[in-house]
């Protein structure tokens, strides 16, 4: 509209003087509302997902995809939505996102939901709003992987070929494998915040206690953000010591892991937060079974000596595991994760797959902040791939992860480390990260939620870079031979050649993920 009525003012021997802003008045009038409402949209898109058009999921998939991504959480929509701003646009239709579910959830919300007593319904938001505008939706579950045939076959049965596969489905919660709590889920004082339909109960019980025994557990699988199962506790400290109760209950946090946390300089701290607050921590306590009407927890101590606890509020963090279709597929490792490089996110065997994300047998804590990290790097891969250079995907993914453990008393203590040498890795200096601070708290409370749902569908959202690209890491390039032409013969030799550390990355599943240490 500006263009034309320059174009048209020049002519009309407009654009000079007093009469030209009444002109551009009189022609912006002219202008279709329709167009002014499209320009405006298009404008806000680039600032919100929430403001684009919703996406429709494909009547049938397409034989062939370039780039086919299973999973529609976090990890799957970073990447669609990175490799849309950066592929040609006579491509982007060739991205496939294969995610059977309607709705997409905001996991870190479930915490504040039961520790602060926010609304669930928050979390959450129709897939169809959160899939960037652009990308083939196919709204099926993934079934099967063929690797050595570039093909997946659909839960409909249906097969589809792909150049580049990137798998990012996340974990499965298994409150089934702890016998008697699934049955007492949501009575008898047990709940959970990693459920969206448990997470408001956990609220509600801690209201409804006023004394006894609460147990906080925590498993020796890897979980959804590996501080999140101590959160809980503190927020629940936190207001039953405002509802005047505190003195009442004794309070035991029971991990199987270790200690506390895996980053040593932040484990420090918040074992020392924990005596202050007189939670008694006992690690190497895996719980093992759940009576809800006799209201005891059983734990196996590392011994094997099995140990039962009677509990008023018990709040369980269930163990996690990778897909079952995952699990059994070629692609995993002896513990069921995708099987990639912790560098380049590359699988070992077939190098036109890719992972990241909680699924992925990367030995990072699983977190959005990880996510966030691990994007880039896979993306640049991917093009490098797609454009046929395998020898130049060489960007890295440099272990970075954050955990906001939220303290109480409006607090955060703000954890970023590194989670394959589980160094701190703070970037808010000179402020000392090992403590709580209230504006990291209102960054957890007010700011990341809104940053997910608007910016991270829309590829701009880079963590700790903010809506600024980070600059990529590169590791030294190996022969194209080695990345995409090598047989399998070559390959697995390779594999060999580094035997010892392929072996220890998938060990037990006990040390799969999370708040452990970097054997993982």
């Amino acid at each position: 509209a500006e263009a034309t009525i320059a174009q048209t003012g020049r002519a009309q021997n407009h654009t000079t003087g007093a009469d030209y802003p009444h002109f551009k008045r009189m022609m912006l009038a002219q202008v279709p509302g329709s167009h002014r409402a499209r320009a405006a949209r298009r404008a806000f898109v680039t600032l919100s997902r929430q403001w684009a058009k919703a996406v429709e999921p494909v009547g049938r998939a397409k034989d062939k995809y370039r780039v086919a991504i299973v999973g529609g959480g976090s990890a799957g929509v970073s990447v669609a939505s990175q490799l849309l701003r950066k592929l040609p646009a006579s491509e982007r239709g060739e991205i496939a996102v294969i995610e059977p579910r309607d709705t997409h959830y905001y996991m870190p919300y479930w915490t504040m939901v039961g520790g602060l007593g926010l609304d669930v319904k928050d979390s959450a938001r129709p897939m169809n709003m959160v899939l960037p505008v652009g990308v083939q939706w196919i709204k099926d579950r993934c079934q099967t992987f063929d690797p050595a045939n570039n093909r997946i076959t659909l839960g409909s049965g249906q097969e589809l070929e792909y150049d580049v596969l990137v798998v990012a489905a996340g974990l499965v919660q298994h409150f089934e494998k702890v016998p008697g709590l699934q049955e007492t889920m949501g009575k008898n004082g047990v709940s959970s915040i990693y459920s969206f339909d448990h997470s408001p109960k956990v609220w509600e019980n801690i209201q409804n206690t006023r004394s006894g025994k609460a147990i906080f557990t925590n498993p020796s699988t890897a979980v959804n953000c590996g501080g999140a199962p101590q959160k809980i506790c503190y927020l629940a400290e936190c207001a039953w010591r405002s509802a005047g109760v505190r003195p009442n209950i004794d309070i035991g946090f029971y991990t199987a892991t270790p200690g506390i946390f895996g980053c040593p300089s932040y484990r420090v701290e918040l074992e020392k937060i924990m005596t202050e607050k007189g939670i008694h921590a006992h690690v190497k306590m895996d719980l093992v079974e759940v009576n809800g009407e006799e209201k005891l927890a059983t734990f196996r101590s590392e011994g094997g000596e099995l140990v039962s606890r009677h509990f008023d509020f018990l709040h369980v963090t269930p163990p996690m595991g990778a897909p079952e279709f995952v699990r059994n597929s070629p692609l995993a490792n002896t513990v069921g994760f995708v099987d990639v490089d912790k560098h380049t996110c590359q699988h070992k065997e077939f190098p036109n797959v890719f992972s990241l994300g909680d699924v992925s047998g990367l030995p990072t804590s699983k977190t959005y902040s990880a996510i966030a990290s691990e994007a880039p790097p896979v993306v640049h891969n991917v093009m490098r791939v797609l454009e046929g250079k395998p020898e130049k995907a060489t960007a890295i993914y440099d272990g970075y992860t954050a955990c906001p453990i939220l303290l109480g008393q409006s607090k955060l203590m703000l954890a970023e480390f590194n989670g394959y040498s589980m160094d701190a890795q703070p970037s808010f200096w000179p402020v000392n990260q090992g403590r709580g601070w209230w504006p990291f708290f209102l960054m957890k409370r007010f700011v990341f939620e809104r940053v997910y749902w608007h910016f991270m569908p829309l590829g701009r959202w880079y963590g700790k870079y903010t809506i600024f690209e980070p600059p990529l890491q590169h590791a030294s390039a190996q022969p194209a031979d080695a990345m995409m032409g090598a047989s399998r013969m070559q390959q697995a030799a390779l594999k060999q050649d580094v035997g010892t550390a392929s072996a220890a990355a998938g060990k037990s599943e006990t040390v799969a993920g999370g708040a452990i240490s970097p054997e993982i």
